[in-house]
């Protein structure tokens, strides 16, 4: 197994990109990473984007960039899951996307939606511990 250096600078193999795939025409996504053997999941979503404002030598306001986020290497926020990959490596796990969205409002209740319809909360073959921070799966 790689390094955890390595690891992470591996590109995740994401499934259902189209052909035509240009991440400057979309928000972000909404994903599901399956583990292979134990067929355990984790929803989530990440965006294409982050907007920042980085300070110009010589010039007292700051300039706004958008720059590329790291959503080619990322694997998941998912403690227990990353864990699980740096254990097993890539080849454990299936990384799919469920949707690609225009908006980063239209991602966020795409993925509460599908966490919701799947009842991630009620059921243990999923790694997500809440929703919004908000409602939490019962220990």
């Amino acid at each position: 197994m790689p390094p955890k250096k390595t690891l992470n600078k591996l590109h995740t193999p994401w499934a259902n990109l189209p052909q035509d795939f240009r991440p400057e025409d979309w928000a972000g996504f909404t994903y599901l990473i399956t583990e292979i053997s134990s067929g355990r999941m984790y929803i989530g979503k990440k965006i294409f984007w982050s907007k920042r404002r980085l300070k110009v030598k010589g010039k007292s306001r700051r300039k706004r960039v958008v720059l590329e986020s790291d959503w080619r290497t990322y694997k998941s926020s998912n403690k227990e899951l990353q864990a699980l990959i740096k254990k097993n490596g890539l080849e454990g796990f299936a990384f799919e996307i469920i949707g690609l969205h225009k908006t980063r409002a239209d991602m966020n209740y795409a993925e509460t939606k599908e966490l919701f319809s799947r009842g991630v909360l009620e059921s243990d073959l999923y790694m997500n511990g809440n929703i919004l921070g908000r409602y939490f799966k019962k220990t």
